[in-house]
């Protein structure tokens, strides 16, 4: 048994060694931002608060000095977000390694654009996107501008047009080089920051229904690395939910194709009163399948809301069949995202709902845009191409 003790000096130097371990893992875990505000007032308090899902935990909070010097010093297991604060609307968003020595100089009535930033790479990544991110914003406003100052201009449906198509090329070529950044930051939190940003409100830069591969490759990557993060971990489940929305049940019927009449629906609306499908013959409809718990769907109804406002006036109309389970969650979804002005069914049976098996419905959001006389013009358009098919049937018709 002698052979399998350690000597006295054995467990001296074992000793030694778990302590270097654990001091060089506490040193790893230092991280420290530092540096000088111009132009601020005194007494002000900076605030820094670790950004977690939903909320704001506050870390620490320094005066500046009266040259504007700060300094702020703590720990962190793994890479997070943090956000500097002065005010609620003046503040700077830093993603930090454990181990990183940041320092930034600043305008102190404009944290969000820091004169200089150095020691976080992930840092350098979010302000690069930035600085293009607002050069895309301004350039789409600069368009905005032009259809505004030229409302009453009798050439206005073809400055439309070529603003619109305008617009898109600037929109599409920004999501490449943000994907482009995506993907070269892949196993850093950079990804994170990406996939929650939005070109301008209501439009999201990586749409879960047209891209959800990405998604699906930043949960892994990320989960790998980082499971404990509650960052991660709020986007393993997004994508978990993801995953499950976009599987409805096994085919059982052929969903109706371009051309063919498309089968009637007769179900309850939230009133309770049975509403048909075909009592919207004579109008241009978008048939679309959803539910209050799928997050692609949700993504997409800012838009449909768009497409309403632009073509209702010319005869297009939505009638919406909820895969819910619960009236709640259906009705409360329909309030939140606005959705009220059009038709809204369901008989609350999630796969097991009639409409499945009619449709053909493997996955959603599905949608049927059909014609006046009911046939199915085109199938499961979003986005751009939603709005592209509608003013092309509405100039034909």
């Amino acid at each position: 048994m002698k052979r399998f003790l350690k000597t006295d000096k054995q467990k001296f130097v074992a000793f030694l060694l778990s302590v270097l371990v654990l001091m060089t893992g506490c040193q790893k875990g230092r991280f420290s931002i530092s540096g000088k505000l111009s132009g601020m007032d005194e007494g002000g308090y900076l605030l820094l608060r670790e950004v977690k899902p939903g909320f704001l935990e506050p870390v620490d909070s320094v005066m500046p000095g009266r040259d504007g010097t700060f300094s702020f010093r703590s720990a962190a297991e793994y890479p997070a977000f943090y956000m500097l604060s002065l005010t609620d609307d003046n503040f700077l968003t830093l993603l930090v390694t454990p181990g990183e020595k940041i320092e930034l100089y600043a305008d102190g009535k404009n944290l969000a654009r820091p004169m200089e930033v150095s020691g976080s790479e992930g840092t350098a990544e979010i302000m690069a996107f930035r600085k293009d991110h607002d050069t895309v914003v301004a350039e789409l406003k600069r368009l905005t501008d032009t259809y505004n100052e030229n409302t009453d201009s009798p050439d206005l449906p073809l400055l439309m047009d070529s603003l619109d198509r305008r617009a898109a090329v600037v929109v599409e070529e920004f999501r490449k080089r943000a994907l482009n950044l995506l993907e070269e930051n892949m196993t850093s939190m950079v990804s994170v920051y990406l996939l929650n940003q939005q070109v301008v409100p209501g439009l999201q830069l990586f749409e879960p229904a047209r891209n959800p591969e990405l998604f699906y490759s930043v949960d892994s990557a990320l989960y790998a690395l980082y499971p404990q993060s509650d960052l991660v971990l709020d986007l393993h489940t997004f994508v978990a939910g993801l995953r499950k929305s976009v599987s409805v049940g096994k085919r059982a019927g052929e969903p109706p194709a371009p051309g063919e009449i498309i089968p009637e629906i007769a179900l309850p609306d939230p009133d309770g009163d049975t509403l048909r499908l075909s009592s919207l013959r004579g109008r241009v409809v978008l048939v679309d399948f959803w539910a209050a718990w799928c997050p692609p769907c949700r993504e997409e109804n800012p838009n449909l809301v768009k497409m309403y406002d632009m073509y209702h006036w010319q005869g297009f109309d939505i009638f919406q069949v909820s895969l819910d389970l619960r009236k709640e969650e259906w009705t409360q979804a329909i309030s939140k995202d606005r959705l009220g002005r059009w038709k809204h069914v369901s008989d609350l049976r999630y796969r097991d709902s009639e409409v499945v098996k009619k449709f053909g419905l493997t996955e959603i959001p599905a949608s049927f845009l059909i014609d006046r006389e009911g046939k199915v013009i085109a199938v499961n358009l979003r986005g751009d191409e939603l709005r592209k098919k509608l003013d092309e049937v509405m100039k034909e018709q």
